[in-house]
């Protein structure tokens, strides 16, 4: 359910705040954007303004990625709580789609020492949807779940935050970054999912169960969300430590 919620999630966020003030690095296209240290209000902007144009064509000569679709091949979930909800699900060829639709409300520290800084984002999509092949192993209440088909997934309106702790590697003279701690939160105001195939296509209870999920998408999500936040963090480190790899911190601003 990434449904990386999931991508994630986010994988925008952080990765268009490294390239954004960036002009100033000569390996840069000169017609980025560029801030000024800690300049919170044009990173938010910016970073909004990145996302927009070039979620679905990438600006490879930036190292930016393309970013919708985002597609993940494999999304496992496995939750062995003895609660109500008790689910193993496993995706595959998830395609992520909204990414491109990013709200940034307001972006904190990104200041000249990364060591001292913080690195926070926070913002909002319309909507993400999660469509992909699913397999799924469980039970709710008493009753057994087997289903293996197309999953559809909504998350309505989510709010998320992106934050890092960064290490620090000099180098020619120059400070590089890497990912030390990377935390990812998605919170949505609502989630629809429809399964297909569930129960060898029962009709009458594959309707049933993707009602019930429905009606209670929110301790759906609750169960779930720890395993989403994982998948999503590590979509954004492994693409944040390629971004950090290419540039210096101390080209990435206009000062």
């Amino acid at each position: 359910m990434y449904s990386e919620q999931q991508n994630l999630v986010l994988v925008t966020l952080l990765s268009s705040c490294v390239l954004l003030a960036s002009a100033a690095s000569s390996n840069f296209p000169a017609d980025i954007p560029r801030c000024r240290v800690a300049d919170t209000e044009c990173i938010t902007r910016t970073s909004t303004n990145l996302v927009h144009q070039y979620a679905r064509t990438g600006y490879p000569s930036a190292g930016f990625p393309i970013i919708e679709p985002f597609i993940i091949k494999r999304f496992d979930i496995s939750d062995g709580r003895t609660g109500s909800l008790n689910l193993k699900l496993n995706f595959r060829d998830v395609s992520v789609e909204g990414l491109s639709g990013v709200k940034m409300d307001r972006s904190v520290g990104f200041e000249r020492d990364p060591a001292k800084s913080k690195f926070e984002m926070y913002g909002s999509f319309p909507k993400i949807t999660l469509r992909g092949k699913y397999v799924a192993d469980g039970r709710i209440l008493i009753l057994p779940i087997r289903g293996d088909g197309d999953a559809d997934i909504v998350l309505h309106n989510p709010k998320f935050s992106v934050k890092f702790k960064p290490a620090i590697h000099p180098k020619d003279g120059k400070t590089y970054l890497s990912v030390d701690k990377l935390k990812v939160l998605v919170e949505p105001e609502r989630m629809s999912m429809k399964l297909t195939n569930l129960f060898n296509g029962d009709q009458a209870l594959g309707g049933n169960l993707n009602e019930f999920l429905n009606q209670n998408w929110n301790e759906v999500w609750n169960e779930l969300q720890p395993s989403i936040h994982v998948a999503i963090a590590e979509v954004v480190k492994s693409i944040l430590q390629t971004l950090f790899k290419r540039f210096a911190y101390d080209d990435l601003y206009a000062d």
